[in-house]
């Protein structure tokens, strides 16, 4: 049996220890609260600041990084190589890059004097091919052609694949690839069935393409890395002047030269021609 004595005391102290856990709470949070103010006052941007129509006011470094960070998420902008119409055979100029360079503009802002304004800092990112670049590859080094006639399913592969070649621009050191260039050969990117060696296949008679820029990049006298024969001899080279390809093998060259190429390609009616512009 508990005493109304003893059931006081012991209402007394559960009292007691809740307020003092109560006590001790609010201490912690003011403690806390006033520390986080006194390492702003102390260490944050300084009164007045702004970034852009941002207000900084006290911001940690860690705050104002993170700020700088979601800017620089949106205006980041990879830089735009000039690049040749096919289509409509002009040049689109180059559109230059930009990235906000986040560790100065966060350096500006905590080291920025009370009130003033700081501006991103914005890197400029140039393009590695310009306008200029293409206007100043005007010389022809190489040229090359043949006929083959077919089908139309046949010529209507010649041209696509010319298609894909025309306008790449090579730089120094660069290597072209065919397949890279011109595939993958299928009915999605407009290819047709056409004869290939032993039957019917999707891009049948794009060796003749391949035979028509293998030959030019000779007379160019380019290094050629990749180049497979025909099994059977081709009517449109002389014997040992193929070349062929295929999902599985390749033709490349590089651009061994110290200035850029430019290959310029068509095809009609069966005939393909190939020219190598330099600067």
């Amino acid at each position: 049996m508990i005493r109304k004595g003893n059931s006081a005391n012991f209402l007394f102290l559960k009292l007691s220890t809740i307020l003092l856990i109560l006590l001790a709470g609010l201490v912690a949070y003011f403690s806390l609260n006033l520390g986080i103010r006194v390492t702003r006052h102390f260490y944050g941007v300084k009164p007045g600041v702004m970034l852009q129509g941002i207000a900084m006011e006290r911001m940690l470094g860690n705050e104002v990084r993170q700020t700088v960070e979601r800017m620089a998420d949106s205006l980041d902008r990879k830089p735009r190589n000039a690049r040749f119409d096919r289509t409509n055979k002009v040049i689109i100029p180059e559109l230059p890059g930009r990235k906000v360079d986040v560790l100065t503009t966060v350096d500006a802002v905590m080291t920025a004097n009370e009130g003033e304004t700081v501006e991103l800092a914005i890197i400029t990112l140039d393009p590695e091919i310009t306008a200029e670049l293409f206007k100043s590859i005007n010389k022809k080094i190489a040229s090359y052609s043949t006929s083959g006639g077919g089908s139309a399913g046949r010529t209507d592969n010649l041209y696509l694949a010319a298609k894909y070649m025309n306008g790449i621009i090579l730089a120094p050191g660069d290597v072209f690839s065919f397949n890279k260039e011109t595939g993958p050969r299928t009915l999605e990117r407009g290819y047709s069935m056409a004869p290939v060696v032993g039957g019917m296949g999707i891009g049948g008679g794009v060796c003749q393409v391949v035979t028509t820029i293998y030959n030019a990049a000779l007379a160019a006298g380019l290094e050629i890395i990749e180049r497979h024969r025909h099994s059977i001899r081709v009517g449109y080279v002389p014997p040992g002047r193929d070349a062929t390809v295929t999902d599985y093998i390749d033709f490349k060259f590089r651009n061994s030269t110290d200035k850029y190429i430019q290959i310029r390609s068509g095809a009609g009616g069966g005939h393909v021609w190939v020219q190598l512009w330099s600067q």
